[in-house]
């Protein structure tokens, strides 16, 4: 089953844009889509520098302080969509359930899910198809609009199980 990119990006076009209109004041230093390829899953995040400051605060006087205080650490801190104070604000399933369903069953014909290599294969080809959409996304008109021009694109969770 083919991903269909162009739902994809309008999905990012227009969630960007509704929280953008909400949160008009408000500056980010980073976007990112948060993606559950298992599921077919992807988040929209943002996040702006003041709250990443009180979420490093908050860390740098906790349990874990020290870890906190090494700048290799707190950039780890900065482009985590799970510490992000707009993390989620809209998802989207690429698939429905049914789809899902098909597509597993069609991974593992004999109804033992011992094929690794095929979950791998469609983890990476789902993370390779948000990747481009991603980038195709950043060549929107919304994308380019003065909020989000000057914003890192991160997919942190994207990239770690590639």
């Amino acid at each position: 089953m083919e991903i269909d990119t162009k739902k994809i990006v309008e999905f990012a076009t227009n969630g960007v844009t509704i929280f953008l209109n909400d949160n008009p004041t408000l500056e980010f230093y980073a976007f990112a889509f948060d993606c559950n390829a298992e599921d077919a899953e992807i988040n929209l995040c943002f996040n702006t520098e003041e709250a990443f400051s009180e979420t490093l605060s908050h860390y740098q006087t906790g349990n874990n302080a020290d870890y906190y205080k090494n700048e290799e650490n707190i950039q780890r801190l900065k482009f985590n969509t799970g510490d992000w104070k707009f993390q989620c604000f809209d998802t989207l399933y690429v698939f429905d359930d049914e789809e899902l369903t098909t597509i597993f069953n069609n991974l593992y014909p004999n109804g033992v899910q011992d094929d690794y290599q095929a979950w791998k294969s469609f983890i990476k080809n789902s993370l390779e198809s948000f990747t481009q959409t991603l980038i195709q996304f950043s060549k929107t008109d919304v994308f380019k609009l003065p909020t989000l021009n000057s914003i890192v694109l991160t997919m942190m969770r994207m990239l770690k199980m590639l």
